[in-house]
């Protein structure tokens, strides 16, 4: 007995030693980690203070300190992806470690040292550089989604919120921004010291501090001062801008407070517009950053372009509440704050463009743009799993900034609209400053609907790809039919999942029929053969509608009868995912686009037939036939363009003409407007429009194209422009030689800092004209994505693979790929995803073309 529990006492106290003695936490952010950390750690503030040297190629020094609350007396870890050179020095509550080092991107600090209670941590160190886009003349650290790690040494998850507030060091011409207000200024010795106030508890995806040579304006809303700090060296296209941009601004604040009952949440409100930004916008609180140039718009801009303009600033504006002042808990659930702020947008915006077909617009911003993710092999659900931080950018995608918001339309349809609205203000108010999940979410509306909406939110959230919906007859009785679904890719779903919706259908333009279809299949009397029958007759219903062959020719005759925009925008969807499907020859679809067009007066509409009309014609036409078509589409669309009296018709058209022309003397035309020897009535060419056109001329072997590049480059006034302009060249160049050059140098990490360039430069390698040479690029482009993917932004790489192997229509360049997954079974699951994702519309192409040319 004595022995027994002697052993007892021993085993006790080794596992005791062993809780502070476990190994180094796995490179990242694991789930496990952050769940173990969010119950030891509250209380969180931090206080940054950096020296930003004038040299943009000196590092950046700074001192962090950290304090918090820890509930118990044990070991714990900072997140610090960095080499051990940058750690300089460290203390725990005032006691200096020796040799501190940086295991698995981790800094232990021992509870040898740390205290049950308040706790202090100070680290002088070397930031990291990679999240920083530091430029010449000014910088912005971006931190979305893990990035704060890569920069400094911190608690990299959404659920540990802190105080976050930061002192810079600037050379004395700059001006710095942070997610505080302002409180001291000091200058000294030509250099100058910023200090600002602490934020609210805030997590460190959203930190934020930039420093340049901006400029600032402002308006008074309520008791805040609305600052905008800028570098737009246009003052003409400032001054166009700058009201609306505040007005939107102001009254998507106003909007918001009304709606969730809950007033503006954080100290200050800032707009920071940056030349180079890679996203459209970032929220981070108190310094919300946009690229200058999304909403700084040219002269003349289209509707399109200023609703696009509307529903970002409103976006951002909403991420205010939904993202920043209620957080998710982990970023497997990224998508909701996205959700929230495009469901958000669309209603803000709505009464500022009353002549618009807002439902239109919903179904054409949204519908294409989920269906190219969710017909492929490589559709994901929009509730994902994630298991390590490190990976939380490749969550994002088509499925959670285009079918979520439709998610987000079914549920207010099932809930009613306001009871959606009382359960999305109790949802805020009881998580203000905190984090919830989508299953809080749908915990608060159920309160006030009668509607099981766990049934369905398992379906539409988290199982993957999108039904197909056809009818047949009745085993039974062959009068009868069933209306159907079943998964599109029954691999990637659970057994017998359906996708709970409402289908609405017409008939001979006014029979009106309505299904709830709440199962598999649903009996139906009515005969949904006839010829001119439209499924999803709405802007809700979702899936791939396989049509009958009567009907598929019917609509390619007579879709322009339609006189419904709002139906008529659905039937250009419709038949455009029955011809994906293999369903139409590419050149009967072709047919139906080209007369189509140049029917269609709806600029939305418009817009989206160009779209497939290019897709149509450089992917699912042979080579060999191209020229010819080209030379039959080029006079009318250039006609029907010079006939347009609205801008953005015209534009589009312009557009589509200049992208699809082949012949010789369209080609030469194209040169002369650049030349300005040709005007084309009513459009203006914008910076980027030259560029892109400079980029078609050399690209199409215009013999004066590099001539052209370089008057272009000449006339640019931004020198953003051509800085970008001068890093496209090479990729541009008639020579293979520098093109191959070009692309090896993008597997340094240096030359992808600008990652939009990088995708411009590309979609010019991998374009079709030049795929026969590009394919051999695809190799190197596939074994690059896991570094992409790790040293990126969250979009890259998506655009690293949408701007190369999308392009391709080979049936080589879709065997290659196959090939890389093949050899590599251990491949990531998640840019698995992303590979099948782009490589599907290869596969269509080469597919179709085989079944209808061969």
């Amino acid at each position: 007995m004595v022995k027994n529990t002697l052993f007892i006492l021993v085993l006790a106290i080794f596992n005791a030693c062993n809780l502070n003695t476990s190994p180094t936490p796995e490179p990242g952010v694991s789930q496990r980690l952050a769940k173990k950390r969010a119950i030891q750690i509250k209380n969180l503030t931090y206080h940054l203070s950096i020296v930003v040297p004038n040299d943009v190629d000196e590092p950046i020094d700074g001192v962090s300190t950290i304090e918090f609350d820890l509930n118990t007396k044990e070991t714990i870890y900072l997140d610090f992806k960095a080499d051990n050179d940058q750690l300089h020095q460290i203390s725990i509550n005032d006691v200096l470690l020796e040799s501190p080092t940086i295991e698995n991107e981790h800094i232990k600090l021992t509870h040898k040292l740390l205290t049950k209670g308040r706790n202090t941590i100070k680290i002088n160190f070397q930031l990291g550089n990679n999240a920083l886009n530091r430029n010449d003349d000014y910088f912005y650290a971006l931190f979305v989604p893990d990035r704060a790690r890569f920069t400094i040494p911190c608690f990299d998850q959404p659920d540990i919120k802190g105080k976050f507030s930061v002192k810079m060091d600037l050379p004395e011409d700059w001006i710095g921004i942070a997610n505080g207000q302002p409180t001291t200024k000091q200058a000294t010795e030509g250099r100058i010291q910023l200090e600002f106030a602490p934020s609210q508890a805030i997590s460190t995806y959203l930190w934020a501090f930039t420093a340049g040579d901006y400029q600032f304006d402002s308006i008074t809303w309520q008791d805040k001062t609305i600052g905008l700090y800028h570098m737009v060296d246009d003052s003409a296209k400032y001054n166009r801008n700058i009201k609306e941009v505040f007005r939107q601004t102001t009254a998507s604040l106003d909007w918001l407070e009304n709606y969730t009952k809950y007033d503006y949440p954080f100290d200050t409100y800032n707009l920071v517009a940056i030349p180079s930004f890679q996203f459209g916008g970032m929220e981070h609180p108190g310094a919300t950053y946009y690229r200058a140039s999304k909403i700084f718009l040219d002269e003349n801009p289209t509707r399109n372009e200023e609703l696009a303009r509307a529903n970002l600033i409103a976006h951002e504006t909403a991420h205010m509440w939904f993202g920043d002042l209620v957080t998710m808990p982990w970023f497997d659930e990224v998508w909701l704050k996205e959700v929230f702020a495009n469901f958000m947008a669309d209603k803000i915006t709505e009464p500022w463009f009353p002549d618009m077909n807002h439902q239109l617009r919903f179904l054409m911003a949204h519908f294409p743009a989920a269906y190219a993710v969710d017909r492929t092999a490589g559709a994901n659900p929009v509730g994902q799993k994630l298991k390590n931080l490190k990976n939380a950018g490749t969550l994002y995608g088509g499925i959670i900034y285009h079918k979520s918001p439709i998610v987000m339309k079914q549920l207010e349809s099932i809930a009613g609209e306001e009871q959606l609205q009382l359960g999305i203000q109790e949802y805020v108010a009881n998580n203000a400053y905190g984090n919830a999940s989508w299953n809080d979410l749908i915990a608060c509306i159920d309160k006030h609907t009668e509607t099981d909406l766990k049934v369905w939110s398992k379906a539409w959230v988290f199982e993957a790809g999108r039904p197909i919906i056809y009818f047949e007859p009745s085993l039974h009785n062959p009068d009868k039919l069933w209306l159907k679904q079943q998964a599109e890719h029954p691999q990637l779903t659970s057994a017998k999942t359906y996708w709970p919706q409402e289908v609405n259908i017409i008939q001979n333009d006014e029979n009106t029929l309505q299904y709830q279809m709440f199962d598999a299949k649903v009996k139906i009397q009515d005969d949904l053969e006839t010829d001119n029958t439209l499924f999803l007759a709405d802007e809700k219903g979702y899936g791939l509608v396989r049509l009958t062959d009567t009907q598929i020719d019917y609509w390619l005759t007579n879709i322009s009868q339609l006189s419904d925009d709002l139906l008529r925008g659905r039937m250009v969807i419709n038949l455009y995912e029955n011809f994906l499907d293999g369903s139409i020859h590419p050149k009967q679809f072709l047919n139906y686009l080209h007369k189509t067009i140049l029917k269609e007066e709806n600029s939305i509409i418009l817009n989206q037939l160009s779209r497939q009309l290019q897709a149509c014609y450089w992917k699912f036409i042979p080579e060999g036939e191209r020229k010819d078509l080209s030379e039959r589409l080029e006079p009318s669309l250039w006609t029907y363009m010079e006939a347009q009296t609205d801008v953005a018709n015209k534009k589009t058209l312009f557009r589509l003409w200049y992208n699809i022309s082949l012949s010789p003397s369209a080609i030469d035309k194209l040169a002369q407007i650049i030349k300005g020897a040709h005007e084309v009535e009513g459009i203006t060419l914008s910076e980027n429009d030259k560029i892109s056109i400079v980029s078609q001329l050399s690209i199409k072997n215009h013999t004066e194209a590099q001539q052209l590049i370089n008057m272009v480059h000449s006339q640019l006034k931004s020198q953003h422009n051509k800085d970008k302009l001068t890093f496209l060249k090479p990729s541009l160049s008639s020579n293979a030689t520098d093109r191959d050059e070009f692309f090896l140098s993008l597997s340094k990490l240096e030359n992808r800092s600008k990652e939009g360039w990088v995708q411009n430069a590309l979609a010019n390698l991998h374009h079709p004209l030049r795929q026969h040479h590009s394919v051999h690029y695809l190799p190197n482009t596939l074994q690059m994505l896991e570094e992409i993917q790790l040293t990126g932004d969250i979009f890259f790489p998506i655009g690293w693979l949408g701007n190369s192997i999308n392009y391709h229509v080979s049936k080589e360049a879709y065997e290659m790929t196959n090939s890389f997954l093949t050899n590599n079974p251990n491949y990531p699951e998640h840019l698995k995803l992303k590979i099948l994702q782009n490589i599907d519309m290869t596969e269509r192409a080469y597919r179709i073309k085989e079944k209808y040319f061969n």
